[in-house]
């Protein structure tokens, strides 16, 4: 029992002195309205205090500050303007600006742009448990970013490899094409002071086979020497174009008047014209029976007097074509437009002759 009451009176002491401690001293003066003491405790120091941070007066910390707000701006300025860059210099060229060095410095900096961007809004776009986690395996996180970036290059080199692999061929295919025109030009531009049959028999075996193989101005290039040679004359031809690969042929002219593509008087028998241009171009009396005419643009051409007998038609466009004379015997003309009444009515048909609903078959077609 008096061992409990010494350890009683050796505590009461401490309970004074506490009481004594948050007691104010003499002369002691609270701080201001609105601040505060900068100890902790009043006692130790009453005279010095400090200003204290009410509620409403504390700074927005959810608000960037102004000059990071600036560099936000700037460098999402500079991407949206690399972005741009890459794709009308890049993706419309292939890709083709990656291996310049303007290229390069582009994709350089709208990469500093974006990672720049990325680190300035670092603590809005990720959880502070996942922050946690980055910095816990920065090294795993900054091999994963390495690896990507191994990725895209390997891509981009892998595009870029097989964009310069299809150009190569292009300018290969060019480079035979050219060849072959050559080739086909010097041979048969001999034709015409050469009388022997056997020569037109091999000239138009080479025709057929050179024609597919062009492009649609070489193709250009082979009619207009053919026609002004003489040799696809319609009344004696040399060089017959039965089932020749004229698609995609560039033979238009540009107007009415002058610059008309002459192919009057031609025999075009059998010739596969499919999806040609020959807008303005002269076929008046021509020989174009038996053709393939489908996705053909005839608008503007002079037709009259042409042998279009049993070609065939579809989806050809005939817009104020001259048909005054021109035979559509066997034509079926029901899946072609730009026809008038008044182009049917000058040209000749039979009962075989398919119109569109919208026309009338003129009495004097038998």
């Amino acid at each position: 029992m008096g061992i409990l009451v010494q350890m009683w009176r050796r505590k009461q002491p401490q309970k004074d002195s506490l009481k004594d401690e948050a007691t104010p001293p003499p002369g002691y003066v609270s701080a201001p309205s609105g601040y505060r003491y900068w100890s902790p405790t009043p006692s130790s120091s009453p005279i010095y205090y400090r200003k204290r941070l009410e509620p409403d007066e504390t700074s927005d910390s959810s608000r960037p500050p102004f000059r990071r707000r600036v560099l936000s701006i700037v460098l999402i300025t500079i991407l949206a303007v690399d972005l741009g860059v890459m794709y009308y210099g890049g993706y419309l060229s292939s890709w083709q600006l990656l291996t310049r060095p303007s290229g390069i410095f582009w994709a350089s900096l709208g990469l500093i742009a974006l990672i720049g961007l990325l680190a300035s809004a670092y603590e809005k776009i990720f959880s502070p448990r996942v922050r946690r986690t980055i910095s816990t395996n920065a090294p795993l996180v900054s091999a994963l970013i390495a690896l990507l970036g191994v990725l895209i290059a390997q891509i981009v080199n892998t595009h870029l490899t097989r964009t310069t692999q299809e150009n190569q061929q292009l300018l290969d295919q060019e480079a035979r094409q050219n060849y072959e025109l050559q080739s086909y030009l010097s041979t048969v531009g001999e034709l015409p002071t050469n009388p022997d049959p056997a020569a037109d028999t091999a000239a138009q075996a080479q025709t057929l086979t050179v024609l597919p193989d062009l492009d649609p101005e070489q193709k250009r290039t082979v009619m207009q020497f053919l026609y002004q040679a003489d040799l696809i004359n319609k009344d004696n031809p040399r060089i017959r174009l039965f089932y020749a690969d004229l698609t995609s042929a560039n033979l238009k002219g540009t107007d009415a008047q002058e610059n008309v593509f002459m192919l009057d008087n031609a025999n075009l028998r059998g010739v596969n014209l499919a999806d040609a241009h020959l807008e303005y171009t002269n076929l008046e009396g021509s020989n174009v029976s038996l053709a393939h005419l489908v996705n053909t643009d005839l608008s503007n051409a002079d037709l009259s007097d042409a042998n279009l007998y049993h070609s065939y038609l579809s989806n050809v466009d005939l817009s104020d074509a001259n048909l005054s004379g021109a035979d559509l015997s066997s034509v079926d003309l029901r899946n072609d437009w730009g026809l008038t009444q008044e182009q049917i009515d000058e040209a000749k048909g039979d009962e075989r002759t398919q119109l569109p609903d919208d026309l009338q078959r003129p009495a004097t077609w038998s």
